[in-house]
């Protein structure tokens, strides 16, 4: 669009030497009505006759409420207050102060045409077939004018207002439109504008154009054109949201700064339009824009995107983009050839690039490519570069790589299709692939080339040093330029591993549930609530005889698992168990039946946060036999278990997927031992201990597709030990009674089968421990009740238990 009608009032261009301001002294005082002297006041109230006015240098003309013809203002004041008016020309340092008021011009006159002359208006109207509103200098003696406009609506049929060099227009809640077909909402002719809270500026071809100031003399000052956007709209109804449409002087871009909140509508989906020979520089903060930005072959234009702004859109022949703090790019970047692109500060860009020459990638920001691309140089400084889906493989091809980053990458290792990474001449630094886990299973189980690279000194690695594909992982292997994704037979998948702990620690839970049991069952032989005993002989004899129980007891255990079946993780377990026992007088000796239940919650943090959950409810009896004469005793166990497994499990690129399961288990112990007193209260039991479980198999699935298929878990514990204790009473006739215990125990069974995706694995729980506990227990006088407290710990060739302990009450009946 040729800028030839400009400001409402004569041509920009002229062909002869004349300037605007010559243009404006031509103009016949006589042609007003009223022709005010320098200095003098006038004020017109309602009802007064409309007149068309002069008003000269120092001179005031006041118009409240009431209504005017065309007003020449040449260096005084206007002040209107509801004022009705027709077109309003001001030169020459005038002041122009318009409230709640409206002028409208006649034909295609501006109408408030500003030069050299500042204005401010409030909550007014201002209508022109032509424009509603310019900005301008004499071009003689070159000022330029301000405006302020807020609350108000600009409406011109060419234009809602134009603004020239030196100029500065500043809109706040305003409506600035051109109405035409083909009308601009602001043209930017060399001036700036400031546009904010919530205005809007709508053409009906384009919303904002840039165009040449010509100038009459060459040498004369022209201005860099900006545009400042803060919580507002550009809008083109037909065209693009922003138009530079002029040969930008060399080094003079114009400026666009999108801020906070703002918006831009094109109406043919293009934001900003640059022709050849100009050059424009974008930048968005804090505002999400929708549309393309296209720079005609010849012309230039820089991109910035940051704190938080986003752009879904494509980048046509734009030669720097920059995303930074946050920013995000939903489009691709088509350059020229040499075009540079950076991406710093945790921003995502999601799209393809072409004639891009150098990208640079940094702290924590991501390219996601879209198809394949080709970059000459890329730069990796903590960033990271995602290939496509699994559905679509892409290709990557660097002519050189440096820095350090991380590249996300998919493979379909039953087919070999896989994304590719390919540096053709040479790279550098340190560099991390994530391939994406899959559940699935090779077919052949052959390697898979995932990238080549040609020259130079960098080493490439694999996150968390594997690749989970189905029940195996995969490591990286170079050979000569390939990198190759091979299969390790030894080591099982993340989702292996998980699948084996949780089958590997019920036994755990099984034996750790049943251990408050048995020392329950020494407290009843050592607390004088059977028959006298030499262990029992510091009681008082009405404390003695067969009596029945009832007890509670909770606990919490600490494990950590070394390098066996999970690959070691740490286990803690904490649990209740509740029970009734009652003396039965039969034989010789002293029988004790009794029956217990209880509740445990095992939780194990295994590697690279996946995790698992074992909660157990369990019923049980016991039966124990003791022989007073001889300190013999026999214990005796049987116990079911229902168990609900819950498992999560991280896989090697990081992403999540779970399971659950439930099954049950039988247990069953005896233990043997003899109760020894010696002197002084004294005493010692060596124990030897079997203990048996069995825990239902189990099929599941995983919810990324992981089969696993659990045999039967079997466990079989051996156990010798000894404990060594004493009995007080003390002077209120309570009693304490401490004691140590220390055992060595052995686990049996070393083939218990887990599959995983028809990969069988065995899940060896075998393994030797040393048990070191030591327990206190308090009697009060009466023994009607006891207080038990007990800590433990052991250490074993795979299984260490860093802390145990429990606390319980009886109460005798």
């Amino acid at each position: 669009m040729k800028f030839e009608k400009i400001l409402g009032l004569t041509v920009m261009k002229f062909t002869g030497v004349l300037s605007y301001a010559v243009a404006i002294m031509a103009a016949s005082e006589s042609a007003y009505s009223r022709n005010l002297l320098p200095g003098e006041v006038e004020t017109v109230s309602s009802g007064a006759t409309p007149e068309a006015w002069f008003i000269p240098a120092t001179a005031t003309l006041n118009i409240n409420g009431a209504g005017a013809l065309n007003i020449l203002v040449g260096g005084g004041t206007l002040n209107g207050d509801t004022a009705a008016t027709s077109q309003i020309d001001a030169s020459s340092g005038a002041r122009i102060n318009l409230a709640r008021s409206t002028v409208t011009s006649t034909g295609f006159d501006t109408a408030l045409a500003l030069t050299d002359s500042s204005a401010t208006v409030i909550g007014s109207t201002l209508t022109s077939q032509g424009r509603a509103m310019s900005l301008a200098r004499d071009l003689q003696i070159p000022v330029g004018s301000t405006a302020t406009v807020t609350g108000s609506t600009l409406l011109g049929g060419i234009s809602g207002a134009a603004v020239t060099s030196l100029s500065t227009l500043n809109l706040a809640d305003t409506r600035v439109e051109g109405t035409d077909p083909d009308g601009i909402g602001l043209e930017l002719v060399g001036g700036h504008a400031n546009v904010s809270a919530g205005s809007q500026i709508i053409g009906g071809l384009n919303g904002v154009m840039f165009g040449e100031d010509t100038v009459l003399n060459p040498g004369d000052r022209t201005g860099q054109s900006q545009l400042k956007l803060d919580g507002s709209t550009v809008q083109g109804r037909t065209g693009a949201a922003i138009n530079v449409n002029f040969a930008t002087p060399a080094g003079q871009p114009v400026l666009i700064e999108v801020n906070n909140g703002s918006n831009l509508i094109g109406g043919n989906g293009n934001l900003l339009e640059v022709i050849e020979g100009a050059a424009a520089r974008f930048q968005v903060d804090n505002s999400k824009l929708f549309g393309n930005i296209e720079v005609a072959e010849g012309g230039q234009a820089s991109v910035l995107l940051r704190n938080a702004a986003s752009l879904d859109g494509n980048l046509v022949n734009v030669d720097l983009v920059t995303l930074d703090t946050r920013s995000a790019l939903t489009g691709n970047i088509e350059g020229s050839g040499a075009g540079v692109v950076t991406l710093d500060n945790n921003a995502i860009l999601q799209g393809a690039v072409t004639g891009v020459s150098n990208m640079s990638i940094s702290r924590g920001a991501e390219w996601n490519m879209v198809g394949s691309n080709a970059l000459t140089s890329l730069d990796m400084q903590g960033g990271s570069v995602r290939f496509g889906t699994n559905q679509a493989f892409t290709r990557l091809d660097i002519a050189n790589l440096s820095g350090n980053g991380q590249f996300f990458m998919g493979t379909d290792v039953a087919t070999g299709n896989t994304d590719f990474l390919n540096v053709t001449e040479s790279a550098s630094g340190k560099h991390e692939l994530v391939v994406a886990a899959t559940a699935s299973e090779a077919v052949n189980g052959a390697p898979v080339k995932v990238g080549n690279i040609a020259s130079g000194g960098a080493e490439f690695s694999l996150k968390n040093g594997q690749v989970d594909v189905g029940a195996l992982a995969y490591k990286l292997v170079k050979k000569d330029q390939g990198l190759f994704l091979q299969p390790d037979a030894a080591t099982p998948s993340t989702g292996s591993k998980t699948a084996m702990a949780i089958a590997g620690t019920v036994p755990t839970v099984i034996y750790s549930e049943r251990t408050t049991l048995n020392t329950r069952l020494g407290d009843r032989r050592m607390a004088g609530t059977q028959p006298r005993t030499r262990s029992s002989a510091v009681l008082d004899s009405d404390t003695q005889g067969s009596t029945s129980g009832l007890w509670i007891r909770t606990y919490g255990n600490q494990y950590n698992v070394k390098n066996a079946y999970g690959d070691g993780y740490k286990q803690n377990q904490t649990g209740v168990s509740v029970g009734v026992d009652t003396p039965l007088p039969v034989g010789d000796g002293q029988w004790l039946i009794g029956a217990f239940g209880g509740y445990s919650t095992t939780r194990l943090n295994l590697a690279r946060g996946s995790s698992g959950t074992i909660d157990s409810v369990y019923l049980g009896t016991y039966l124990t036999w003791y022989d007073e004469d001889s300190g013999y005793y026999v214990d005796t166990v049987a116990k079911v278990n229902r168990f609900n497994n819950d498992v999560k499990v991280t896989l090697s690129d990081d992403t999540r997927t779970k399971g659950n399961f439930d099954n049950v288990g039988v247990s069953g112990s005896v233990e043997v031992g003899k109760h020894i007193v010696l002197n002084k209260g004294y005493f010692i039991e060596p124990s030897a201990q079997l203990g048996a479980a069995a825990v239902e198999g189990k099929t599941y699935r995983l919810d990324n597709g992981l089969h696993v298929d659990s045999d039967e878990t079997r466990s079989l514990l051996g156990k010798v030990g000894m404990t060594v204790g004493r009995e007080w009473v003390l002077d209120n006739g309570s009693k304490l009674q401490p004691r140590l215990h220390a055992a060595v125990s052995h686990e049996f069974v070393n083939n218990n089968r887990v599959s995983v995706n028809r990969t069988k694995f065995n899940n060896d729980l075998s393994s030797t421990s040393l048990e070191l506990t030591g327990g206190l227990n308090w009697i009060p006088a009466k023994n009607k009740w006891q207080v038990y407290a007990e800590v433990g710990t052991s250490r074993g060739t795979k299984v260490d238990q860093a802390l145990g302990g429990s606390v319980g009450l009886n109460v005798n009946f």
